[in-house]
Order: structure tokens, then C-alpha cells, then sequence
């Protein structure tokens, strides 16, 4: 398996965050900014399909976690990275459209979400998936309902919940670079700024990897009051398509964790999130 140095990753994953807020309206029109551009001829999946098979990243969440003090609120968070690898046979291709909107735009500002299923011969099947929602904070559109994460505790009880569901999915980093359709440059490289566009795509191609980095909105739970207790052991769950939304190969393996320490006296860092994508 070929992976990317995660420090570089990181820094990629950073870059994108800015590069997606700060679009300019051009760029903005090679994502979106007509309705259902270049529509699949099917509605029901067809025998061939080439499905996707997305799989959390346990490497980068053991590797990847830590508890900050944030120095403006002097909350203590648990911060962690997440991944969404794409190990199937088929790219994970998520489109949505709607009419223009005039006037005000809607609060929330969603539109359906359709996920596009391809066969070998090129032709593509589309089905209706969930929504699609243009998200305040990270300045472009979210495919809700794709990962969740709960705070355990020892007996797998819930302890935190986290409203973190929608993703903007990319080609972030290197999965597997041997499995079969696996292309050597990214093809989704962002989500649409645009909160008026009528069209947006995005997905993660096969081998590659969508990563939301620890240092961004929502990575992270609240663990002020946990902080003030004996120490004890939590697991960080993290769940892909707990909606079961997404058509893919397997669904036996969406979900991934590692157990940490929290309490008093467990070491900790001065940081805080940050908005991003």
C-alpha cells in the first residue's frame, strides 16, 4: 500500500481548506453551475455496476488524535483526524441539482444528492441518495449523513455525541494505488463555494482517500468535564455511512475506533479547531 508522508498530508489537507473557502467564481463553474450536467440514462442499478467500498482510516485516527486546551475558552477538546478510504471497484461520484433559486436562499440551503453507479462500457446508473446541504462555517456543500463519531465510554456506553455528519468528499491522499481503476492524479479536487449554484459534484476516487484533519470545524469532542475526573478509558468510534445512504460492495467494515485516556492529569496542548472544509 502506498501512502503519502502524513505530515505532507496534513499540509495538503490544510492548503485545501483554504484553496475551497477562497474559490473564485470560475472555479466555482467547473464544479457546479448548471442542472444535472451530463445525466446518467438509468434510475435502478443495473447488473455490472461498479460499486465503491469506503472504509474509515483506523491508521490515521491512532496516529492522529489529541487533547487541546483551548486558550479562548479554556475548554479541553478531544481532537481527531478522519478518512474515508475508497477500496472498491467503482469511484464514489455524488452529484446534486436543483431549479435556480431567487430571492433569498433557503435556510438550510440543501438540494437532493444523487450518487452515480458506472459500469465498463461508460454509461452510469443514478439514484437518489440523501442531501446535499451548503454549509455556513466550511463555505461549500456537504453530502450529509457520510461518517459519525461517538465518544464511548469502558463498558461502550455513550458518553459524547458529535454533530460532524456531512462531508465535502475529495482525493486527499493515497490509499491503495494497486487496486484496479486506481487514477495517478486526484479527480475530486473540492466542493463548490457557490451557495446559489444549481449543480455540484464530488467524490473520492477508487484508492484514494477523503481527509478531514483534526484542525478543522467539528473534528473534536468537548471533554471539559471529563477532564476534571479520575482517569479512565474512552473509545473514539468513528462510523462510514451509519445511514446506510451509500451504495457499496461491503458494509462490514464502516466502522473504526481507538481507546484513549482521559481524566486528571492526562497531558494536553493549547490549541483549538479552526473553519475549513
Amino acid at each position: 500500500m502506498k501512502r503519502r508522508n502524513r505530515g505532507a498530508t496534513r499540509l495538503f489537507a490544510a492548503l485545501l481548506t483554504v484553496v475551497a473557502a477562497m474559490l473564485s467564481a470560475t472555479a466555482a463553474a467547473g464544479e457546479g453551475g448548471g442542472q444535472n450536467q451530463f445525466p446518467c440514462t438509468s434510475t435502478t442499478i443495473r447488473a455490472g455496476a461498479l460499486l465503491p467500498e469506503l472504509a474509515p482510516d483506523q491508521q490515521l485516527l491512532a496516529d492522529d488524535h489529541v487533547v487541546w486546551r483551548d486558550p479562548q475558552t479554556g475548554q479541553f477538546l478531544l481532537a481527531f483526524s478522519a478518512g474515508i478510504k475508497n477500496l472498491g471497484a467503482g469511484t464514489l461520484n455524488v452529484v446534486g441539482y436543483r431549479d435556480s433559486v431567487a430571492g433569498n436562499l433557503p435556510n438550510p440551503n440543501t438540494m437532493p444528492a444523487y450518487q452515480r453507479l458506472f459500469h465498463a462500457d461508460g454509461s452510469c446508473d443514478e439514484l437518489q441518495i440523501g442531501t446535499m446541504t451548503y454549509h455556513e462555517v466550511h463555505h461549500h456543500w456537504h453530502l450529509d449523513g457520510v461518517m459519525t463519531y461517538q465518544l464511548l465510554d469502558a463498558k461502550l456506553k455513550p458518553v459524547k455525541p458529535n454533530s460532524k455528519v456531512a462531508f465535502c468528499l475529495a482525493d486527499v491522499a493515497v490509499a491503495d494505488s494497486t487496486l484496479p481503476g486506481f487514477p495517478t492524479a486526484p479527480a475530486y479536487n473540492g466542493c463548490d463555494p457557490n451557495a446559489r449554484t444549481t449543480y455540484v459534484i464530488m467524490g473520492t476516487s477508487v484508492g484514494w482517500e477523503d481527509i478531514y484533519d483534526k484542525m478543522l470545524f467539528g473534528q473534536n469532542f468537548d471533554v471539559t468535564d471529563l477532564m476534571s475526573r479520575p482517569q479512565a478509558q474512552y473509545f473514539i468510534r468513528q462510523t462510514v455511512d451509519a445511514a446506510g445512504i451509500v451504495f457499496e460492495q461491503n458494509d462490514a467494515n464502516n466502522t473504526t475506533g481507538v481507546w484513549v485516556t482521559l481524566g486528571i492529569g492526562v497531558p494536553y496542548s493549547t490549541g483549538g479547531p479552526r473553519p475549513g472544509v
